[in-house]
């Protein structure tokens, strides 16, 4: 690997401790550890003269387990108990930039990918280098000592690592082998995860847990549809009500700010704004449907996938076939609102946040208080629920627009009905779809055309200001933002726009896949799997029609076109088996099946479903994963699980719906999520596999929505092509 690929470009030894440092950037500004506002080198690994081992983790914990695997990867290198490390969020820092996406970020399922090998080389380098100072100090040969929980063990004699940390700091970095992995003693293994105990006790801390002294709450007047902005606005005696601090416009609407939450809830009750409505308030969501539709049938659009020629090889097919998909957009609906506290000073701005883009949030703050970047900081909290939603960061802009206008420390809240209806959504999309088959029911030409908004351009406005050099103006950074839309529209293809489309993973003569971009004005962004969770719905939902057009088995079909991807053919057998495929089933019910690659893993779902009086009902989903390496079984079945219990929620339920522009459903009650009493049995198989980790946070999403609904056709007779599923 090269340029930011190369993680292992420097070591340092600093503050009394032994500090592995892995540089990502070669920048050399220092990296703020705790609660340090002066900047100290970067770290990742730190191991103190008092026998602290702590880990300066740079992705932030959403419950996906991050904490516990990184930990793992130290723990194994140093033999070590994961229980017995001290894990720190790294802050913000160059060096901690995720280098598949060019700013500080957790998403993308790329943690384990990405550090796999780079955390245990910086583990087992700190090993050596204690081991070599310990064996130096006792004067014995080095191969007699084991390190082992904290400790250097000679024959009877436990001395603490901490003992020896001064030694090595005069040590060279040495060459390392990783230890076997016949050798392993934690990864591969359960472990308790190392955030539980605090989440059990109540002590962990999430973003809207955060108080500090003299602290108010602020809430946002927002305009009713996206994209709107103030025209005039009245107080109406809000600013006298008792409680309230201030009331001041902001760039998305007016914020108030008071006592408490509900003094501030009933100010801006109080308060009368007049709207300047955008486009989208002359739109519904049957408009955008029709739209969608004309654009489809149009010769527009730009290709992402040219195998062959596609179109002709359909044409002359033995069987053709075609089928329409359409998808709406989804909100997050996490369990903890958006929220940001921020505190600033002359000199100095702080702010607390559960975000996935921690040094995107510090650049905002750079552009809207003035400030230097090294006089920001920013406390990434435990996140109550991500799933892309906090990939967007528009709760800490406004949180800092607050703070500089009234000069107040402020907690921004986002009550349930503003998360509702000002999320960053997954697109809309709507799908066509033709294959040809010959006479031995092969594939024999596939053409894949979406129309959807791209989420790029909304990410990139955000964006802009961490990834483009600190060195331009403010205003020429602004302006590049703002071209987003365009670029993306006209010159570049977003690629979540077609993932999971574009990686067609069955053989065929010939394959294309087109892509139309269709903005609507309702701003889009990543949620959990992303475009996967679109193109797997409608890929494995044509692949199970094709089957039955052709006769066959969905299984064997599949089967059948995977002579070139073996991993999903083995996650397929797998799941067939353990689930029983193909097993009599009680009247009214079946199976159905569907399987995907994303992020590096990939996955096979098996769906077992009944319909009793039109009620849909899920009782097993069988799922059996190939994710390379195992870090922690129990956190990939957990992944499993909530992949599947959050795809099930879309693929039941999900819908945002628009009238005149404005989002229709405002809480849990509209836009319910999947109950306990609800939930499918779900039984995990992860394959062993020595291929590089894949992600597991995403891969389990993607599948769910097709083998539902083909269980379902097998049920029913009733294909289903729209989501959410709902049976005539």
């Amino acid at each position: 690997m090269n340029s930011r690929r190369e993680f292992l470009k420097a070591m340092g030894l600093v503050g009394g401790g032994l500090i592995l440092e892995l540089s990502l950037s070669g920048c050399t500004t220092p990296l703020p550890h705790g609660n340090a506002r002066d900047f100290e080198p970067d770290a990742w690994l730190q191991i103190t003269p008092q026998n602290d081992i702590r880990f300066y983790l740079n992705s932030v914990e959403m419950g996906q387990g991050t904490m516990t695997g990184m930990a793992t990867l130290i723990a194994e290198e140093l033999n070590t108990e994961p229980y017995m490390i001290e894990v720190k969020s790294a802050g913000v820092h160059a060096d901690y930039v995720n280098p598949f996406y060019g700013v500080q970020v957790t998403g993308g399922s790329t943690s384990t990918r990405i550090y796999y090998d780079v955390l245990r080389r910086s583990a087992a380098q700190a090993r050596e280098m204690l081991r070599a100072a310990a064996a130096a100090e006792l004067g014995v040969d080095v191969a007699l000592l084991e390190v082992r929980d904290k400790h250097i063990i000679y024959r009877d004699t436990r001395l603490p690592m901490g003992r020896f940390v001064q030694a090595a700091q005069s040590l060279s970095r040495p060459e390392v082998s990783l230890k076997s992995e016949r050798d392993f003693r934690f990864i591969g293994r359960p472990s308790v995860r190392l955030d539980g105990a605090m989440k059990v006790r109540g002590t962990a801390q999430y973003g809207i847990d955060v108080q500090l002294p003299d602290l108010f709450t602020a809430l946002v007047k927002r305009c009713p549809v996206q994209g709107g902005h103030i025209e005039s606005w009245s107080p109406n005696g809000a600013d006298e009500l008792p409680g309230v601090k201030a009331i001041v416009p902001i760039a998305n609407g007016v914020a108030v700010v008071a006592e408490t939450y509900w003094h501030a809830q009933r100010a801006l009750q109080a308060i009368t704004v007049s709207w300047a409505m955008p486009a989208l308030s002359q739109r519904s969501s049957e408009d955008i449907r029709r739209e969608f539709e004309a654009l489809a049938a149009s010769e527009s659009g730009r290709s992402a996938l040219s195998v062959g020629d596609a179109r002709a090889d359909i044409r002359a097919a033995a069987l053709q076939h075609a089928a329409t998909y359409r998808l709406p957009y989804l909100a997050h609906a996490t369990m903890e609102p958006m929220n940001c506290t921020v505190r600033l000073r002359d000199d100095h701005c702080e702010i607390w946040v559960p975000t996935q883009v921690p040094s995107v949030c510090a650049a905002i703050a750079e552009e809207v208080t003035g400030l230097r970047r090294h006089q920001i900081t920013v406390h990434t909290t435990l996140l109550g629920g991500g799933f892309g939603r906090r990939l967007s960061v528009d709760y800490a802009l406004e949180a800092t627009q607050i703070a500089k206008a009234t000069g107040l420390t402020i907690k921004l809240v986002f009550s349930r009905e503003d998360d509702m209806q000002h999320d960053y959504y997954r697109p809309a999309a709507h799908a066509e779809i033709k294959a040809g088959l010959d006479e031995q029911g092969r594939i024999t030409g596939w053409h894949q055309k979406n129309v959807n908004p791209n989420i790029l351009p909304y990410a990139f406005q955000e964006f802009a200001t961490a990834v483009l050099p600190a060195w331009l103006p403010d205003g020429l950074v602004r302006g590049l933002a703002n071209l987003g839309p365009w670029v993306y529209g006209t010159l570049l293809m977003d690629p979540a726009s077609t993932e999971g489309a574009v990686e067609f993973g069955y053989d065929s003569v010939s394959a294309e896949v087109r892509h139309v971009q269709a903005d609507p004005g309702l701003r889009t962004g990543y949620w959990r799997s992303v475009g996967h969770s679109i193109n797997a719905f409608v890929v494995e939902s044509f692949m199970d029609e094709l089957a039955h057009r052709a006769g066959r088995d969905p299984l064997q079909f599949r089967l059948q076109h995977l002579a070139g991807n073996p991993r999903l053919a083995a996650v397929l057998r797998q799941v067939a088996e353990v689930g029983r495929w193909g097993a009599p089933m009680e009247p009214g019910s079946a199976q159905g099946i569907a399987a995907h690659y994303s992020f590096g893993s990939y996955v096979a779902q098996l769906v077992e479903v009944s319909v009793v009086e039109g009620d849909i009902r899920v009782h097993r989903v069988t799922v059996a994963i190939d994710c390379g390496k195992t870090i922690n079984p129990d956190i990939i079945k957990a992944q499993m699980e909530g992949g599947v219990i959050f795809g099930l929620t879309a693929a039941l339920r999900g819908e945002i719906t628009l009238q005149d522009g404005r989002v229709q459903q405002t809480n849990f009650h509209d836009y319910p999520l999947l109950r306990i009493h609800e939930a499918p049995a779900i039984t995990v198989h992860i394959l062993s596999s020595a291929e590089a980790p894949g992600g597991v946070g995403e891969p389990a999403v993607p599948p769910i929505a097709p083998a539902l609904a083909n269980a379902l056709f097998a049920a029913t007779g009733q294909r289903l092509r729209d989501l959410p599923l709902r049976l005539s």
